[in-house]
């Protein structure tokens, strides 16, 4: 595992928030060698969740919607998704196999970016949503 790539992502991440009905920050998470056919199981495991309420969501769109969908004039929120775009350019670079991934069923959504190292380790950014 490279844990440079993990410091990195570790340092993109302060101060970025995920804005639901509350403010989540994100951490990062190496979860080891584990195969993405194995990924949805293991997250069904990890927060005690059914398979039916796990969803996988287009990243593409996930990171454009947090990107794009900000007033011009917040400062903050304008930063907030600065600092997103970057992340995503580096996790683009860095990462293969990324994948967005809620696990409803609550009002607090665990919502997880996970991608592969070239070496198969998976990383987990985690943040949560808030759905009331």
């Amino acid at each position: 595992m490279n844990n440079n790539i993990l410091a990195t992502i570790t340092k993109l991440l302060l101060g970025v928030l995920y804005f639901t009905e509350s403010e989540s920050p994100f951490k990062v998470t190496d979860w080891g060698k584990i195969r993405p056919a194995e990924l949805l199981q293991k997250i069904a495991i990890e927060y005690h969740a059914s398979p039916s309420n796990i969803k996988q969501i287009d990243q593409i769109a996930f990171f454009e919607h947090l990107i794009s969908k900000v007033d011009p004039s917040d400062t903050p929120m304008v930063e907030n998704a600065q600092k997103i775009a970057t992340l995503h350019t580096f996790l683009k670079q860095n990462l293969s196999n990324i994948s967005v991934i809620r696990v409803e069923g609550a009002s607090r959504i665990p919502v997880l970016i996970t991608g592969y190292l070239p070496d198969g380790t998976c990383l987990v950014l985690e943040t949560f949503a808030v759905e009331t």
